[in-house]
């Protein structure tokens, strides 16, 4: 008789947090940053929403994923970004093995998104994370969203920009839930 012994990983807690970190200027990223924290919720893992002023390291080391939204400066992140993600503790890598993701906006096509994301997503790589880009070829890097060569309103987000921060934020939850 051959006894066969399936190994299931088990959560210690029944819900993941999601940290979603944001700069935002003039609120661009913050609409963006509502929409995958969305995605998140629609997993039922839990969500939480700050900016990166409002970040404490206790957020960083409490999470199980963070994903990070900054606006783009010449192809880059913000300078506020950039200070939070060096802000980060580094010493023993305790942030190793979290999940990590980008998002992003800019004022127009091929203003430097997937610059901007590539520089998060490499910072998390030096933590030790682990990253997850988009869940489609369209969003490769994560989710990004254009606010000026677009007319959009002052109150929404053009729909396929929202929709890619859902699915972003949904495919970092279901991932948790391996």
């Amino acid at each position: 008789m051959i006894i066969f012994y399936i190994s299931v990983p088990v959560l210690a807690q029944d819900t993941a947090t999601v940290l979603i970190a944001y700069y935002s200027k003039e609120g661009h990223t913050e609409k963006l940053a509502l929409a995958v924290e969305k995605g998140v919720l629609s997993t039922e893992q839990k969500a939480v929403l700050k900016s990166v002023e409002m970040v404490t390291e206790k957020d960083l080391l409490e999470a199980d994923a963070i994903i990070v939204g900054s606006p783009v400066y010449n192809a880059n992140v913000a300078p506020e970004v950039q200070a939070f993600i060096n802000s980060w503790p580094f010493e023993g890598v305790p942030l190793k093995n979290k999940l990590g993701a980008a998002f992003v906006t800019a004022g127009g096509v091929s203003a430097g998104e997937e610059t901007a994301q590539l520089s998060i997503l490499r910072s998390m790589l030096i933590f030790g994370m682990v990253v997850v880009g988009g869940p489609e070829w369209t969003q490769a890097f994560g989710a990004s969203a254009i606010h000026e060569e677009i007319e959009l309103t002052e109150v929404e987000m053009d729909e396929i920009f929202w929709k890619k921060g859902e699915k972003l934020g949904k495919r970092v939850g279901n991932l948790l839930m391996l």
